[in-house]
């Protein structure tokens, strides 16, 4: 992970976090593919489908797409569409790179607060085949949400000399 020196409190939040984001988004594939397998083997060879395997496949790729998401944000893997911002003069491009700074830490943490606030309304509703409070699907992408804004804070610094030259790892 690329975190700018000057800021020593989000490279070491960053260090710690590493590549914990892909593990559970690899983790949560890994569950959709045998959920959704199991589902079709049971429905095809056993007289009852197992009903819970449309749940643990929908919950898992909830969780697959914001942890992936989130390691896109660390590894900068997001599509940038830069068409017209090259055209512009060089403090014109800084000023829309401060511009979406800010508008990416304030998604970020819109999404952190409602999906952590829909985890607590949700906690006294429950799935219907798993039984399962529905602060297990919400509560991660909180958490998921919330490691987009962290590995955001640590990596991107527009305002610095230099900041317009992209780097990829």
């Amino acid at each position: 992970m690329d975190v700018p020196q000057d800021v020593p409190l989000m490279r070491a939040v960053a260090d710690r976090l590493g590549r914990v984001d892909e593990f559970i988004a690899m983790a949560a594939l890994l569950v959709v593919v045998g959920s959704v397998a199991w589902g079709v083997v049971t429905r095809y060879l056993f007289p009852q489908p197992a009903a819970w395997s449309y749940e643990v496949a929908t919950i898992g790729f909830a969780w697959m797409v914001f942890f992936g998401a989130a390691a896109g944000v660390r590894r900068r893997a997001h599509a940038d569409i830069d068409v017209l911002v090259v055209m512009l003069p060089r403090s014109m491009q800084r000023a829309v790179a401060v511009f979406n700074w800010w508008l990416l830490t304030g998604f970020f943490a819109l999404l952190t607060v409602l999906f952590a606030w829909q985890a607590v309304v949700a906690h006294h509703v429950y799935t219907v085949a798993l039984v399962l409070p529905r602060s297990v699907i919400y509560a991660p992408l909180a958490v998921a949400s919330a490691l987009m804004l962290i590995q955001h804070l640590a990596l991107e610094r527009p305002w610095r000399v230099g900041a317009g030259v992209e780097v990829r790892v």
